[in-house]
């Protein structure tokens, strides 16, 4: 079987990732290894807290304590409650971005299995920050600095998914005719909204929309 062919390079820079930390004043970073471990305690027990109680009912003496470090410890690594939220969603758009990269790239033997291991994948990276898509949905509301980032983040995911299309396409079977962007638009709210909570029927989820996907792009064979 082929491989998809990766975009070109305009495309991707076109289509560059979100930087959500752009203009954000932060402390300096951590240079001790204590340091760092600590900062990534904070980080997860914010995004567990987030899961559980969502952003608004966090808060940042929460946050601290449940991470094992004084309040005081919590501001020199974060200025607020809202700059570690954009760390967490920044990681999320980092491990996205390599996995899109990774699945443009690769070799599909079986296309409809292909698809599906793609899609298993992109769920264990979104429900791994599941707190995270769910604090930010709900902080977005009233800011509009992170309504523009949603609107950017939401983009980004379809522009991954046109590329992945597109590529899909050159493989033999593909239906003339589809709009690739579309589709790709569709997928993109639809996994977005999937992403903010983990679902017990996993496996079945997997299977529809690898069914959605395929029949999108390919004709059934004769």
């Amino acid at each position: 079987m082929q491989k998809p062919s990766p975009e070109p390079e305009e495309a991707g820079r076109a289509n560059a990732r979100p930087d959500l930390l752009a203009g954000q004043h932060f402390p300096p970073p951590p240079r001790q290894e204590r340091s760092r471990r600590k900062r990534d305690a904070l980080l997860q027990s914010a995004l567990a807290l987030f899961a559980e109680r969502g952003y608004e009912e966090t808060s940042i003496e929460e946050i601290a304590r449940q991470a094992g470090v004084a309040v005081g410890g919590f501001y020199q690594h974060f200025a607020s409650k809202r700059q570690i939220l954009l760390v967490l969603m920044d990681r999320l758009l980092q491990e996205a971005s390599m996995l899109t990269l990774e699945a443009r790239s690769a070799d599909l033997p079986d296309i409809r299995d292909g698809i599906a291991r793609l899609l298993r994948q992109a769920f264990q990276v979104d429900w791994g920050y599941a707190g995270a898509y769910r604090a930010w949905r709900e902080a977005a509301v009233l800011d509009g600095e992170l309504q523009v980032m949603q609107q950017q983040i939401e983009a980004w995911t379809a522009g991954q998914l046109a590329l992945l299309f597109q590529a899909l396409r050159q493989l033999p079977g593909a239906r003339p005719g589809v709009d690739t962007e579309m589709l790709a638009w569709e997928l993109a709210l639809l996994l977005l909204r999937l992403a903010e909570t983990p679902l017990p029927e996993s496996d079945a989820v997997v299977a529809s929309l690898t069914s959605l996907i395929y029949h999108s792009l390919f004709a059934d064979p004769a």
